[in-house]
Formats: C-alpha cells, structure tokens, sequence
C-alpha cells in the first residue's frame, strides 16, 4: 500500500538518504566513510531481470565516476501480494541485491541468496512495518470495534439458522426458543429469553435495519466506553428493554413473541444523548441535535407503525440515558472522544 512506500522514504530520508535523481522517487543515496549506499525503489510489475541489472549498472557507473568508494546498492521491489510470478522468481535467483515488499500484506521479503540487512535497514524497516500495521488495526477497530463486530455476527448466525430451520409454515424452532414470550417466561420461568431475544430477528429487513444502525452507534460507544463497559451498557439496555416489552404485554398490548436488537441500540442512542450533552452538544461525530431527532423518529415510528415493540425501544432508550448519567457521574468529568 502506498503508506507503507512513503514511511520507507520517511526512514531513508531520517538516516540521510537523498533522491540522486531529483526527477525521480525512486533512487535514493547516502555517503558513507567507506561506501556510498543506494537504495532503488521499484516495482516488480513487468519487470525483468535483465532491465534492473542494466539499471543497476548504470547507477553504478555514474557514481563510480565521481567517486572512488565502493558503491553498496540494494532494490526494494514492491509486490502486489504475497504471490511471487516467474519473472520476480528470475529477479531473486539471478541478482543478489534484491528485497520484496508486499504491498497487500505490508511484509518484507529477504531470500535467502539475498543480504540479510543493508546499511541497518532491515530492522528500521521490520519495526515500521510492524507500526504501520498496529496503526491500520487501530484505524479499523477505531471505525468498527472489536464487539460490536461480534455482536452484528451473532445477530446474523441466529438469523440464518432460524431461515433454515422453518417449516413449512414458516416457523422456526429457534424463534419458540430464544424470542421473548410472556407465559414462557413468567410461567415456565425461561428468564434467559430476556437475553436471547434481543439476538432473535424475525425478517431479513428486521435484521438489516438493526444491524446499519449498531454499525453506525456501536463502534462510537465501544471507543467512548471500552470493550467491556459497552457490552454490560448493551446487554444492560437490551434486557430492559425485554422487560419493559414483558410488562406492556402484560398489560395488554399481547404478541405472541418478540424481539430483536431495537431495544438494546435505542440504549446506545440514549448513551450518546448523555454524552453529547456532557461534550457541548457533539460526541464522537455526531451531534446531539441529530441523536435527539434519531431517537424521536425511532419512538414516533413505534406508534404509528403495526408490529413494532415500542415498550422495548422506550425502555431502551431510558436505560441508556440512565447508563449514560451514572458512567458521568463515576467519572466525574466531561466525556471526551477517547475511551475511559
């Protein structure tokens, strides 16, 4: 990948390597008390033995001519996977001054007819590689998280077992099992329902509304948060909102059964609500006005539409703020866009 090109140069340039060739970025040299060190970025793409060794020869013979030294040089050629063609295979076996780099992998290929190091470049490279890659990780669980993931692919898992377990009538053992239902769990006393109905989806468009918005408020939470506060503030939002979904069907608005993750996201939004009030109005991108609008359309939209388990999104939603009030107040300070 081009970062890991540039942070290459960045290196040279930092242990005194110069463009030789200031038309050019791929020449670059350092003087040394007994040799001057070149170092050839390249790509290996269509290239041939014979052509890099001519290249070779003639950086070698314009240095040669200003300078007695001996003339140290080494291609770095950049590789577009982890997949080495025959004309890269030709480059290894036949020159003895060659190092691959994986553009797609981010790894360094020393053969073993090649120099182990160069000029102490080796291990400078070997560690930036490592950096860079801790870095993109870090970009990636910065933008996705490491739970939330998790919890978007169980979600997923128990949807696609429960379409190929229906029956002809379209119904599935597992939703009889993990989705919420008032005489099972009051009567029959299967209190895990509270918990595995907030996995439990009954449609594909039920699954994929849930899933874009966890996508878009979970990794933000987890960040806030950390790993382990954001999931107990999850499953903490989804069980109240299972048991608040239980009452109101107690009270008369019957189902036969329920769930989804609805409850546990309007949590989510909760918590951000309380954030973004505590980080003057704005919290990790998204402003308070938006959460606010998000939050009124879920609650409205439970109203006016058949179907949908409004008590579970409320309840949610009050267990959120409620999270979001006490982390605040454990904290004692105003929450910033990093974890706690």
């Amino acid at each position: 990948m081009q970062q890991y090109v540039l942070q290459i140069i960045e290196h040279l340039e930092e242990m005194g390597y110069k463009k030789l060739n200031p038309e050019s970025n791929n020449v670059y040299g350092r003087l040394g008390t007994d040799a001057i060190y070149v170092v050839v970025l390249g790509s290996s793409r269509d290239l041939r033995a014979e052509s890099l060794q001519k290249f070779n020869r003639q950086i070698i013979h314009d240095l040669s001519a200003d300078s007695d030294k001996r003339i140290e040089l080494l291609n770095i050629l950049l590789t577009p996977n982890g997949l080495f063609d025959d004309s890269v295979n030709e480059i290894v076996s036949k020159m003895s001054n060659v190092w691959l780099f994986s553009e797609d992998y981010g790894k360094l290929y020393v053969f073993e007819n090649q120099p182990m190091d160069f000029d102490g470049l080796q291990p400078v490279l070997d560690k930036q590689i490592l950096q860079e890659k801790d870095r993109n990780l870090s970009r990636i669980r910065k933008t996705f998280g490491v739970i939330t993931p998790i919890l978007i692919l169980i979600n997923i898992i128990i949807f696609v077992i429960s379409v190929y377990t229906r029956d002809t009538a379209g119904n599935s053992w597992l939703e009889e099992l993990l989705a919420d239902n008032l005489y099972d769990v009051i009567v029959e006393k299967q209190y895990y329902r509270i918990i595995t109905s907030i996995f439990y989806h009954f449609s594909l468009i039920h699954l994929f509304s849930n899933m874009v918005v966890l996508v878009a408020l979970g990794a933000r939470v987890e960040n806030l948060m950390g790993r382990i506060g954001f999931l107990i503030s999850y499953l903490f939002c989804g069980i109240t909102a299972s048991i608040c979904s239980l009452i109101s069907c107690y009270l008369g608005n019957y189902y036969t059964y329920a769930g989804g993750a609805s409850g546990a996201i309007c949590g989510l939004m909760g918590v951000l609500i309380v954030f973004a009030i505590f980080n003057k109005g704005h919290i990790s991108g998204i402003s308070l006005k938006d959460l606010l609008f998000l939050s009124v359309l879920t609650v409205l939209n439970g109203y006016v539409s058949d179907g949908i388990d409004n008590a579970a999104h409320v309840g949610g939603l009050i267990a959120g703020l409620l999270v979001g009030i006490i982390t605040i107040l454990i904290h004692k300070a105003v929450v910033k866009d990093k974890p706690m």
